[in-house]
């Protein structure tokens, strides 16, 4: 996925006051970097590069686990949640689409 992405002309991706630089493959919020865990780095990293999109749980499970890995139904729940309640304040969010999946959008867009 980032290699896909490496020919953006800017590192940063950006919603709303949440970035992300594609280099250092760290997130900010308001230019703070956001401590997460690995999951959740990449939970909010695939949210991050299909933004605007709606990304399944399934999804979301193969950018977490290896075949070898038993992975619980409520996990990626649980990894959302986490990431919620490190952005909260920030105008990017997670939006859960009932039997969809997750989007992660601007809130004033």
């Amino acid at each position: 996925l980032l290699r896909r992405h490496a020919r953006l002309k800017s590192p940063q991706i950006a919603c709303g006051r949440l970035t992300y630089d594609t280099n250092t493959r760290l997130f900010a919020i308001d230019g703070r970097t956001l401590a997460l865990t690995p999951r959740e780095h990449a939970v909010l990293e695939t949210l991050t590069m299909n933004m605007g999109k709606t990304v399944s749980k399934q999804t979301l499970a193969g950018s977490l686990y290896t075949v070898d890995d038993e992975a619980s139904p409520d996990a990626i729940e649980i990894y959302v949640h986490r990431l919620r309640k490190k952005m909260e304040g920030c105008d990017a969010g997670i939006v859960t689409l009932r039997g969809l999946g997750y989007l992660l959008r601007d809130a004033k867009g």
